[in-house]
């Protein structure tokens, strides 16, 4: 990705105990991504949220749910984050497992491999 490409940020909001196959689903979009070509995908654990069922996810003792809320945040060229969104579908569809998806354009200001990266894995 260069950073005078048209960039963009989907963001995709699950929950952590949502699968795929045995697998954890946003572990799945992760590697997906990855083997996509990529620049680069990142996955946050929240501590509190609710989406369109309204049930609470938290990880108190007494919540309904422990279920936490993950979001998976993956940057890239707009062409290539419209030709991810196709593979993403269907792997939602085969999880049959709620979710929000996002798109939005940005600037990238800075996208450069650090030196040590350089160095130890070249």
């Amino acid at each position: 990705m260069k950073t005078s490409e048209k960039t963009g940020i989907l963001k995709i909001y699950i929950g952590e105990s949502d699968k795929i196959n045995g697998r954890v689903l946003f572990e799945e979009i992760v590697f997906e991504a990855r083997n996509a070509g990529l620049a680069g995908a990142t996955v946050y654990k929240g501590v509190m949220s609710f989406g369109a069922s309204h049930s609470i996810h938290t990880m108190k003792i007494f919540a309904l749910s422990s279920d936490l809320p993950v979001t998976i945040e993956i940057i890239d060229n707009i062409d290539k984050i419209d030709q991810f969104i196709e593979k993403l579908n269907k792997i939602m569809d085969q999880s049959q497992r709620g979710g929000l998806v996002t798109f939005q354009e940005l600037d990238v200001v800075r996208y450069e491999k650090g030196l040590k990266y350089r160095e130890e894995y070249h």
